[in-house]
């Protein structure tokens, strides 16, 4: 942690507090844990162009404020005054500010500068450092910086020099003689410049040169040349920023070490519609095979009045068996436990039923309950097919449910000669936010979104039509028949449903799509 100097007499520290956060080059994985917190315990998230908004997305932080306050080179969206005194504003009126940078905030970021201007207001801060673009970029373009054969050490320089000189320039005349290798960031705008220096101090016009964009993203291109050759290149490419140059014998390689742009997922960017943020952990097969992953809750969970009344319901007892299918419907059914003051041991001798293997995996989690029966595949119809093959006439079963969901469950059984006593103890709400955050994901290059229920289907029309985007424009995975039937009805394109009707078949079917070239 800094603070200002202060000697005998001085006053206290000023309230508030800055974390100087680098974001890493992009891929939300690379963030470190202790920059994950700063971003969690934050009152207000100051962030720029290379903080990328995946990595926000992943982050969900109730009531939390972010502001973009990026600059682009020569576009003056916001100058760095002006983002130093809205940073103290905010730390001085006693919130905890996020200072969120791309790459390290102190390699080539003005983080030093922002730095000067919490000591000089005598505001406390710290420096929490990330993974730079200088090695991450080349690593998964496959380019080492080093290696024994063809460079012992590198040099990173800036490619874009302080507008009207500078006192410390670049000499390029010295790293022209050099054999090391040579990282130049922020340097497409300023390519033929930087790059003719380097040839006039000697650097022979043949030496290798990768052009590394948008590094470690799904949206990751390389554009290997030559330093005679750049200019023409980088322009035919019609190349911008932000890119990563690497200059040097090692570029070499690359032919043989690329591994980032060869996975099947690469290139693609995969909407998690899902209101769980747990869900992530299911999806992240995808990541791990080059994907992109952008979290677009579209609805959202609320508990309605039918809580109470099923407290009432399992206090009275009389149920013969109890059916949930869903995870959602399993927490409620714990929040419902507690009102009444009860627990799961009220549930010896009731037959308990699951949808499925995941809202099985969340009853053992949640409330330590086992289900006594799971059917295949995880359907509605599934649980009345079983039913009808073990025999439920003259059986009380406890549904606690969705509001408005499918009468598969209820109606099938029922029609065996069961009695159902359903409960709508949840509803689903579409999530206001899920046409900005719509919006976001296509910015990054959005190519395939998931579907898991009719009521996602149904958020995700009403998203898209609010952000004025065709409802065909981007093909969607679904979770099975039923979300298939809503989704082609509204007019959306259904180009991947799983076998198996979970989350994990989802992800397997994504995947085989991808290797099969249909993605």
């Amino acid at each position: 942690m800094g603070a200002a100097p202060r000697g005998p007499g001085d006053a206290a520290p000023k309230p508030g507090f800055v974390s100087l956060v680098g974001a890493g080059p992009g891929d939300p994985g690379l963030l470190t844990l202790r920059g994950r917190a700063a971003i969690e315990r934050a009152d207000v998230v100051l962030y720029d162009l290379l903080a990328h908004p995946a990595l926000l997305d992943a982050i969900d932080v109730p009531g939390q404020e972010r502001i973009h306050v990026g600059k682009r080179a020569g576009a003056g969206l916001s100058a760095q005054d002006a983002i130093n005194r809205l940073m103290l504003k905010r730390a001085l009126a006693g919130q905890r500010v996020c200072r969120l940078k791309g790459g390290d905030p102190l390699v080539l970021g003005r983080g030093g500068e922002e730095l000067a201007a919490c000591v000089a207001a005598g505001v406390a801060y710290e420096v929490i450092p990330g993974v730079s673009s200088i090695a991450a970029a080349p690593a998964f373009a496959g380019i080492p910086l080093t290696h024994r054969d063809h460079a012992s050490g590198f040099t990173v320089v800036t490619g874009h020099e302080r507008d009207g000189g500078s006192t410390h320039p670049v000499d390029w005349a010295h790293h022209a003689r050099s054999r090391e290798t040579l990282v130049v960031l922020m340097g497409v705008s300023t390519v033929a410049r930087w790059t003719a220096a380097l040839i006039a101090g000697g650097r022979d016009p043949e030496t290798p040169v990768a052009f590394v964009r948008w590094g470690t993203l799904p949206a990751q291109e390389t554009l290997v040349t030559t330093l005679g050759a750049a200019v023409s290149d980088v322009t035919d490419a019609g190349l911008r920023s932000p890119c990563v140059a690497v200059v040097g014998e090692v570029v070499r390689l690359r032919d043989e070490l690329a591994w980032f742009d060869r996975l099947p997922l690469h290139g693609q960017v995969i909407a998690l519609t899902r209101d769980a943020p747990g869900d992530l952990e299911v999806f992240a097969p995808l990541h791990a095979l080059g994907a992109g992953l952008a979290w677009l809750p579209l609805t959202r969970k609320q508990p309605t009045d039918g809580v109470a009344v099923l407290a009432e319901r399992l206090a009275a007892g009389g149920f013969t068996d109890l059916v949930l299918t869903s995870a959602n419907g399993v927490r409620g059914l714990r929040d419902a436990l507690v009102t009444a003051g009860l627990d799961t041991r009220i549930f010896a001798g009731v037959r308990t039923w699951a949808v499925g293997p995941a809202t099985a995996r969340a009853m053992r989690e949640v409330l330590s309950l086992a289900a006594d029966l799971v059917p295949e595949p995880a359907t509605g119809e599934s649980v009345v097919a079983l039913a009808k093959e073990t025999g439920v006439s003259g059986r009380r079963f406890l549904f606690p449910a969705a509001a408005g969901a499918r009468r598969a469950v209820p109606d099938g059984l029922a029609g065996l000669g069961a009695s159902v006593d359903e409960i709508a103890i949840y509803e689903t709400v579409p999530d206001p936010g899920a046409a900005t955050r719509f919006v976001s994901a296509v910015e990054t290059g959005l190519t395939l979104i998931t579907v898991s229920s009719p009521s996602a289907v149904r958020a995700l029309a009403a998203a898209m039509d609010d952000a004025g985007v065709a409802r065909d424009r981007f093909p969607l995975a679904v979770i099975g028949p039923t979300t298939r039937a809503a989704a082609e009805a509204r007019g959306f394109r259904v180009t991947v449903m799983p076998t198996t009707y979970t989350l994990p078949g989802m992800v397997e079917a994504i995947v085989a799509s991808a290797r099969s070239g249909a993605l």
